[in-house]
């Protein structure tokens, strides 16, 4: 029986398919990020269902998620690029692109989240604030992109040393802010669901993983794309980056434990109210089917059988990861905000947790910014086709 990648062997190459890809993509992107825009006119207020109690909504995910993935895909480019692991080298260029571009959907998505976008140019720039969490990590994420696109740059133009150094000052920049995204979430009103000990740690382990997600997924989509088989080279560092996912879907079950711990045994952490609507409550659904079926359990079924040489089965097993790790990051962001502030007082009429629903405008903006990143995917293997850079 043919596979998928046989047959499109058989076919010219599908260069004109991507750029009606590309097209079609960008069109759904402008039409959610249109919304944004409507929002910005109208005032958030109006069109967002966030609230006084709930500041950070759905659009808060996506910043979240697109900025650990570029994380992410920036440490898996640096063992080619940075440490110079010979199996890896294969993939560097689509990683690096692929970092740029989720990063900078990531900023556009805390960018339309913000009512008045254009201060924080003007204030970080006017007025730094280097005791404020939320001023580094602007600023750290501003640099990254930057550093990044420079290192892209190097890349098109076949300097390695100048692309190496630039890969060096991302890989250490990008770094710093994704430890640095503990203490930034849990300054929104010290609620405790973001203080646990181990959060830094989860954070790059969780960022890396969704990076060799990324990569296994992307790197298959391309070659359908382009109606041509992985080389050798290729085919070696996929299965290297596949050996590295599966470590990372155990270290992510690990903490996915301590979680489940959490929501059952109030002693085992320092936030038992979000733990237990997390893991018992109103989002049981979403841990139990996103957080561990879809991110973590499937991956490793999937894999485990399959072995890392089935590149079919190890993209089914990326999407799922992907999309299980979205909505960790949705309940990562939404759940700890619901707690009510002193609910431990026992004030009255306190209600048990915060209402929160996603809006129209917030739910098409977020879907219009994973059609910008989709697009952006398309537009970086045209450009790297027509440059002629082996990725």
């Amino acid at each position: 029986m043919m596979t998928i990648e046989q047959n499109f062997d058989s076919k010219p190459s599908l260069l004109g398919t991507s750029e009606l890809l590309f097209t079609g993509l960008t069109l759904l992107s402008i039409i959610g990020l249109s919304f944004g825009l409507h929002s910005l006119l109208v005032g958030h207020h109006h069109t967002f269902g966030t609230t006084r109690e709930v500041p950070w909504g759905i659009l808060i995910t996506p910043y979240v998620f697109f900025a650990c993935l570029s994380t992410g895909l920036c440490i898996i480019s640096s063992l080619g690029q940075v440490f110079r692991i010979e199996i890896f080298q294969p993939i560097i260029p689509r990683t690096v692109f692929l970092s740029l571009a989720t990063m900078a959907t990531g900023l556009m998505c805390i960018t339309l989240e913000l009512e008045n976008p254009w201060r924080v140019g003007l204030n970080a720039l006017s007025s730094p604030h280097p005791a404020s969490n939320i001023w580094w990590k602007t600023t750290i994420y501003s640099l990254f992109l930057i550093f990044m696109l420079f290192n892209f740059l190097a890349l098109l133009v076949k300097n390695e040393k100048m692309a190496r150094f630039f890969a060096i000052i991302a890989f250490i920049t990008v770094t710093m802010g994704n430890l640095n995204m503990k203490s930034d979430m849990a300054l929104l009103g010290e609620r405790g669901f973001w203080n646990e000990n181990y959060m830094p740690l989860y954070f790059l382990s969780l960022s890396t993983l969704c990076g060799c997600a990324a990569v296994i997924l992307f790197t298959w989509a391309a070659k359908l794309l382009k109606g041509k088989p992985m080389n050798r080279a290729e085919e070696l560092a996929i299965q290297s980056t596949g050996r590295l996912f599966m470590v990372l879907l155990l270290a992510i079950a690990y903490f996915t434990g301590i979680k489940v711990m959490g929501g059952f045994f109030p002693e085992f952490t320092k936030n038992p109210e979000a733990m237990y609507n997390l893991v018992q409550g109103n989002f049981f659904l979403n841990f139990w089917i996103g957080e561990v079926g879809l991110a973590v359990v499937l991956p490793l079924i999937l894999i485990g059988v399959a072995g890392v040489q089935n590149r079919t089965t190890m993209a089914i097993a990326s999407i799922s990861c992907l999309v299980g790790s979205f909505v960790l990051f949705y309940d990562l962001v939404i759940v700890g905000q619901l707690i009510p502030h002193y609910y431990q007082y026992n004030v009255v009429d306190l209600p048990q947790y915060y209402p929160y629903s996603p809006s129209l405008h917030e739910i098409m903006i977020t879907t219009g910014a994973i059609f910008f990143f989709l697009a952006a995917f398309i537009f970086g293997e045209i450009v790297l086709k027509k440059m002629k850079i082996k990725s």
